[in-house]
């Protein structure tokens, strides 16, 4: 079978591909340019780069910067300032990982997208990852239908301290096992207000409230 893999130079993603091509797949990677954060993806390309050279097989690099800004970034500016709390990572799902990414997946003549989503699927549902410690099928729920015919997650049965006890048991991808894990969302530097800094004023002090409606102390803005 013929099978696009998000890559983006984690242990996750990595193991994907290689328990892919293991079984026999024809397996392509794909590394997503989702933002302009600095020196965000000279390293996590050279990462990928090394994986798809170890396991012989073809990569590309998808240049989805202003898909992303539309889609994700923009939104998650946008409602902040309405007051609200984004999901940014369950647009990028639904919008650009099982959208634009899949789409280029059926450019190749890809009959699979295989993410290294924790998540399981099952008679077209998605479903909690045996690692419920890890899962993301919450990050996932708003996932078009369709889609989801396409979409296999191979670590869904696995447990993360597993991934990483099989990544370093292979000699190329044992600093995967061993990396920092990626926990914040991924075109936030520090904090989230810095992003929100270049379009509004988030320096608006005001009252906390308790649910009966008592002040219990003062807050600076976001």
């Amino acid at each position: 079978m013929k099978i696009l893999v998000a890559m983006s130079g984690g242990v996750d993603s990595t193991v994907t591909a290689y328990k892919l091509k293991n079984l026999g797949h024809e397996v392509i990677g794909c590394y997503m340019k989702l933002h302009g954060k600095p020196n965000y993806h000279e390293e996590n390309i050279k990462k990928v780069e090394k994986v798809a050279n170890f396991l012989q097989i073809p990569y590309h690099i998808l240049d989805l910067q202003e898909d992303f800004k539309n889609k994700v970034y923009m939104p998650f500016v946008d409602t902040y300032k309405e007051g609200k709390t984004p999901n940014p990572c369950a647009l990028c799902n639904r919008f650009i990982k099982l959208g634009k990414l899949l789409e280029f997946a059926k450019s190749l003549g890809c009959e699979k997208l295989a993410t290294g989503h924790y998540a399981r699927l099952e008679n077209n549902l998605i479903k909690t990852a045996v690692d419920e410690s890890k899962d993301q099928s919450y990050f996932l729920a708003s996932a078009d239908k369709e889609a989801l015919k396409y979409l296999i997650f191979p670590l869904g049965e696995m447990k993360k301290e597993d991934v990483k006890k099989f990544a370093s048991t292979i000699e190329v991808l044992k600093s995967f096992a061993t990396q920092k894990e990626s926990s914040e969302i991924c075109f936030v530097e520090d904090t989230y207000v810095q992003v929100l800094d270049q379009f509004m004023d988030t320096k608006i002090p005001g009252e906390v409230l308790d649910s009966s409606g008592k002040v219990v102390g003062k807050h600076e803005g976001y």
